[in-house]
Parts: C-alpha cells; sequence; structure tokens
C-alpha cells in the first residue's frame, strides 16, 4: 500500500456506483474528492459521507484541477463523449464495462488515451474474481486434461423491476441489453482463461421488457483454439450464474463463491473437490481500483485495458450483427 493518495471523482454513485466508490475507498492508493450524479439525493448523500465536493454537471467534475482520475459509472452511450472529456481535462480513465456501445467508438477512445499517454482501466472485475483466477491455475496445470468446451449462464431479472433505467430497454442505447450488460463478463473471462474468440452465432427473442428489447439472448462462440462455447444470458429470469469448462479428464463448475472440480481416471468418474471462497466479498473490484492506482503511480499497464475491453465488446457487436443478418459473424471482420 502506497501512502500517496491519488484524487479521483466519479461519475455515476447509485446502485453499481457505489460498488466502485467502496472499491476506491478500500483499494488503498485513492481518495474519492468530488462526484456527480444526476440522483441528486443520491450524490448529497455521498458527498457527505466522504467529505466530497458534489460537482453540478460531468463537465464540471472532469475539468476540477484537484483530481488526477475519472470513474465512470454511466451509461454505455456516454462513456465515448465522457472519455474524451477526460483526455482533454489530462485525466486516467477507469470506466466500467462496455468500453462503449460500438467498436468503432472504442478504437477512438483507445486511441485517444494512447496519445495522451493516460492510464485507461475498463471494468471488467469478473476475471479477478477468486474462482477464476483458481481455475485458471487449474488449466495451466492440465487437471482436465484437454479443454472440449464451456458452458456458461449470467442472467438476472433487472429488466422485470420497475426501477429499471429507460436507457437499458432502448436497442440504440443498450443493444442486446444482457449480453451487453451480463454476458460480456463471461466473454472477458473466457478469452483470460483460455483463447480469444474467433466466431459467434446468436438467437435472441423479446419475451417481457418494454421497446421491443431483446431480453433473452442464446450464443455459440468458437474460440481461435476451436473448443466451442455456449453463452447464454436472459434480463428478465432469476439470477444464474455458472462457468462450467469441461475437459478429457474432468469437469472444472465454477460459481460466484465455490468452485468445484469433478475429475475421472480411464473416462469413469473418480472424486468430487469442492473449494469455498465465499469470504471473497468486494475483493475483485478492490483489486480492480488498486491496480488502477498503482498503474497511473508506477507507469505500468492494466489488466483489463482498452484492448481487451474492445475485445469483449466486438464479440458482443458480433452476436447484434448475427441477430440481424442471421448468420455466424468473424471477430477479424470487426477487428
Amino acid at each position: 500500500m502506497t501512502e500517496k493518495k491519488l484524487r479521483v471523482g466519479q461519475a455515476g454513485i447509485a446502485n453499481h456506483g457505489r460498488t466502485i466508490l467502496n472499491a476506491i475507498h478500500d483499494s488503498g492508493n485513492f481518495q474519492l474528492v468530488s462526484c456527480f450524479d444526476i440522483n441528486v439525493a443520491a450524490a448529497q448523500q455521498v458527498g457527505k459521507e466522504f467529505a466530497a465536493s458534489i460537482k453540478q454537471s460531468y463537465d464540471e467534475l472532469v475539468n476540477d484541477p484537484g483530481i488526477d482520475a475519472v470513474a465512470l459509472v454511466t451509461p454505455n452511450h456516454l462513456h465515448p463523449e465522457q472519455v474524451e472529456k477526460a483526455v482533454k481535462a489530462k485525466k486516467h480513465i477507469f470506466v466500467e464495462k462496455p468500453i462503449a456501445n460500438t467498436v468503432l467508438e472504442a478504437k477512438r477512445m483507445i486511441a485517444q488515451a494512447e496519445e495522451a499517454e493516460l492510464v485507461f482501466m475498463v471494468g471488467h472485475n469478473t476475471r479477478r474474481r477468486l474462482v477464476f483466477r483458481r481455475a485458471k491455475e487449474l488449466l495451466n496445470q492440465k487437471i482436465i486434461g484437454q479443454i472440449i468446451a464451456v458452458e456458461a449462464n449470467l442472467s438476472r431479472s433487472v429488466g422485470l423491476r420497475p426501477e429499471m433505467p429507460a436507457w437499458k430497454a432502448d436497442r440504440k442505447t443498450c443493444p442486446l441489453v444482457p449480453m451487453m450488460q451480463l454476458g460480456i463478463h463471461f466473454v472477458d473471462t473466457v478469452e483470460y482463461l483460455i483463447a480469444p474468440v474467433a466466431r459467434v452465432s446468436c438467437f435472441a427473442a423479446n419475451i417481457a421488457m418494454p421497446n421491443q428489447a431483446l431480453d433473452a439472448t442464446a450464443a455459440i462462440l468458437q474460440l481461435e483454439s476451436g473448443v466451442p462455447v455456449s453463452l447464454t444470458s436472459y434480463y428478465v429470469s432469476a439470477d444464474t450464474y455458472f462457468v462450467r469448462i469441461y475437459g478429457t479428464k474432468g469437469t472444472i463448475h465454477c460459481f460466484p463463491l465455490k468452485l468445484q472440480l469433478d475429475l475421472l481416471e480411464n473416462g469413469n468418474f473418480k472424486e468430487s473437490v469442492h473449494e469455498d471462497y465465499s469470504s471473497e466479498g468486494a475483493g475483485s473490484y478492490i483489486l480492480q481500483m488498486r491496480e488502477f492506482g498503482e498503474c497511473i503511480l508506477g507507469g505500468g499497464k492494466t489488466e483489463t485495458g482498452g484492448i481487451e475491453g474492445l475485445r469483449a465488446l466486438a464479440v458482443i457487436e458480433a452476436m447484434v450483427k448475427s441477430v440481424e443478418q442471421h448468420t455466424a459473424v468473424e471477430l477479424r471482420d470487426l477487428l
């Protein structure tokens, strides 16, 4: 932990913004000094709790000479303009996933941050969860032999809630909402665990959300290694969260707070090993924000920078095109 604390201003402090606020506080190298949110009551509460200055607009926040960095926990479609303003203000940038809504926007954002020599982190915390760090170790050790396939589902009932923001039900501001908001976590995690995605095929439907938003999605991804991945995500169902990695010698089952390893011997079941991570709490978010600060102070490269954010987004954009064109989409055609 460093003695020096970087000064950060955060835009978007309600809901998930609170998670990032707490991670900033617990990171050890940041101090929240200013905040902005259109939810005035939330801003006032945070300002009082953290002794932070309450700004009346994002422009006022980002142009504050008293901050070193900005944390953006804002609607996806606002990210490109907000990042551009942060670059002009010479502020280091943390932006929640997805990096943007389109590959073209993401590429422009990355180029702007690189040209200004600013640290740019995209909030893909999921790969930092203990269960996935452990899964990575097991895969490196080839405990389950050759990888055969992956199945994953990340779903929530957000689309059924009356307080859901309107922009999430608008295909212009949030295309393919379950994958853009939820499934993208597992896209990045699978690329981290195994290999980059090469091609995508996707099906989607509107079941319960307004404005014909596509709230139920199922995709088949093929990794560059050839391994097929089945990824489903629904925005109008009970919470579901799992990644299963199948191998010739066993299966790794990843859940939010536990891991199950089923092992085979000569094709027959041998044993199950269970590991508990229920004490993790908000650890992955704290690690993420601490790394952001360390990269600013030490000049390092973030694990989930612009390129990682771009790749995950490209897979979602490929899903959108697949749904629209009724065909498989090659990632290289987007990247």
